[in-house]
């Protein structure tokens, strides 16, 4: 049974290479290159010929452009800053000859300033697992700027034992850049979607996601970090929505 992995990325030369290492496995790689002006492209030529270059508003418009230039009929999706271990590549292979199910689960384990965080995520920074194992025509993205929703369809299989390395913050600097560039993205998002803006305004919110992420996530169990992650998977919606309000004031 043959595999194509999907990989999106945008101006990420210091962690692509990684990643592309790690996907020697694969019968083909895909790469979707959006707006990238670095040295990515590059680096993504001497792993694959197949490099689609474009520029798209919306995560889940380039993500469903990516899995239509798949020709295989199991997908990895992967990002540029994640790594698929060798113990995961091995259950990859084995669990597509399990013709019966249609997807999978993949748990993701996250790395900041070089150390695995367990604990304590929302997807709004980073996910703890994802569908990303899939049949081509189970998955469809929604357009959405970041982390967009998306549908499945078909049978799903069983959790995969292994996880993909995340390698998404070098240092807590870049933790914080994750959160700016992703409240921007939502604020704009927010701002097309007029009926659930005024909800997000909402102190009540910042303190239960808080506690979902420092208790119910158990980032307790992190430190320092995981008091950190937490306030700010708290404050994610407030500070989207008081950026979509700045936004909406500029516009009109």
């Amino acid at each position: 049974m043959k595999i194509s992995a999907l990989l999106i990325a945008r101006n990420e030369e210091n962690k692509i290479r990684k990643c592309l290492q790690s996907l020697s496995f694969v019968d083909e790689l895909i790469i979707v290159l959006d707006r990238t002006t670095d040295k990515t492209m590059s680096i993504a030529k001497k792993f694959s010929n197949k490099i689609y270059q474009g520029k798209w508003e919306y995560e889940g418009d380039r993500r469903n452009f990516g899995i239509a230039k798949c020709s295989n009929n199991w997908i990895l999706e992967v990002d540029a800053d994640e790594i698929i271990t060798i113990e995961l590549s091995r259950e990859i292979k084995a669990k597509i000859r399990l013709a019966e199910y249609d997807f999978f689960y993949i748990k993701v384990l996250n790395f900041v300033q070089g150390q695995p965080v367990n604990n304590g995520w929302m997807s709004c920074l980073a996910p703890d697992g994802k569908f990303c194992l899939f049949k081509k025509g189970v998955k469809t993205w929604e357009n959405q700027r970041v982390h967009p929703n998306y549908s499945l369809s078909g049978k799903k299989g069983k959790q995969l034992e292994n996880y993909i390395e995340h390698k998404m913050s070098e240092n807590i600097s870049e933790l914080f850049l994750r959160f700016n560039r992703n409240t921007d993205l939502k604020a704009s998002d927010l701002l097309d979607n007029k009926s659930s803006f005024k909800s997000c305004f909402s102190i009540r919110k910042v303190f239960s996601r808080f506690l979902k992420c420092f208790l119910s996530k158990k980032g307790y169990k992190e430190g320092i970090i995981g008091l950190l992650i937490s306030v700010l998977c708290g404050l994610y919606l407030l500070v989207s929505a008081i950026k979509a309000e700045t936004l909406k004031k500029e516009t009109d």
